[in-house]
């Protein structure tokens, strides 16, 4: 503590609010699904909140509109959210009903931070290289984007891992019943022109499937093919920078530009293919061009797999990991080191 008995610590979230089992709810809702890089401290008063909190160290405090002062508000700190209980009218500070849904309240106080010094939000890779895996297939409907959130979702298991989808229609809004906040143009946008930021958009905007992570796609096709190569392949590069991710599956398509430098960019590469004519046509057709093309490198690093005849599939997306399908993928996946 410094002579004014204030803690001496990094920058945190604080929660004021006399009501316990209300703070608490909250509070481990910020824990467990906020993916804020603040520690997170909860008060049942504001004398002692004020007592033992030094403006300097809180990010942001959230405090309800019964514990909200005149002397709370002159303190000094750097951001203010006001759990408003009355439903009245409140300019200033900012404010959000406390009888909203926690993810709401969650979003907000992302919002907030993000909107504040972006050197905070920045995060700085300590770990090993993060391994790009792409998986591509010129064949259709052959599970290629099964298996690669199969795959990801058994990576998580053991390592934190993101999941990128580039279908033209992805359906994972629909598969998963909930709404993204915005799409993956967004990152691109803060990866162009508003680095600093890019950090807490990055932790604003990713989904959750089980313990995977993954970034929400682009709405429409037409947007996919408009973002030019060396944007994807500077966005997975600040990726790697600000996140301790040690794999990034990228599930590509035809519609991505720039696919063959991007496939030369992983470390690894699946191709899914399966056991007919028309199968082997379009793979010998997939290769011949490769070569022409001047990326026989690409084959170096790609696995072709031919997926069996499945009795039975998953229900859902959170259900990959059981099964017949997951048992494949994880011999496949044992097969190259990766689990």
């Amino acid at each position: 503590m410094n002579k004014s008995g204030y803690r001496q610590e990094t920058a945190r979230i604080c929660i004021c609010d006399s009501e316990i089992s209300y703070g608490e709810h909250l509070m481990e809702y910020l824990k467990s699904a906020g993916q804020l890089p603040f520690d997170i401290y909860l008060y049942t008063s504001r004398e002692v909140f004020l007592s033992r909190e030094n403006p300097g160290t809180v990010k942001l405090l959230v405090i309800a509109e019964s514990q909200y002062s005149e002397e709370v508000g002159q303190a000094g700190f750097e951001g203010i959210l006001l759990l408003n209980e009355s439903s009245a009218y409140i300019e200033k500070p900012e404010n959000i009903s406390k009888y909203q849904s926690a993810m709401n309240i969650c979003d907000k106080i992302r919002q907030m931070c993000m909107a504040g010094d972006g050197d905070l939000m920045q995060s700085m890779r300590h770990g090993k290289p993060m391994k790009l895996i792409g998986i591509y297939s010129p064949v259709t409907r052959c599970l290629q984007t099964t298996f690669a959130l199969c795959m990801g979702q058994l990576l998580a298991q053991k390592s934190p891992a993101l999941y990128l989808n580039f279908e033209s229609y992805s359906g994972l809004e629909i598969l998963l019943d909930r709404s993204f906040r915005g799409s993956v143009s967004d990152l691109l946008y803060y990866n162009d022109c508003a680095r600093e930021k890019l950090a807490g958009q990055l932790q604003f905007m990713t989904e959750k499937a089980g313990k995977l992570d993954f970034l929400p796609p682009m709405e429409s096709f037409i947007q996919l093919r408009s973002i030019r190569q060396d944007q994807w392949l500077e966005l997975f590069r600040s990726i790697e920078k600000v996140t301790e991710y040690e794999y990034c599956i990228l599930d590509l398509s035809e519609q991505v530009d720039g696919i063959f430098e991007i496939l030369r960019q992983c470390d690894l590469v699946f191709t899914i293919t399966r056991e007919d004519g028309f199968a082997e046509a379009k793979m010998r057709q997939y290769e011949t061009l490769l070569k022409s093309t001047q990326y026989e490198d690409i084959f170096m690093k790609t696995r072709r797999c031919q997926l069996p005849v499945f009795r039975e599939l998953p229900a859902g997306i959170l259900l990959l990991t059981h099964g017949e399908l997951a048992a494949c993928v994880r011999s496949i996946m044992e097969g190259e080191g990766l689990l």
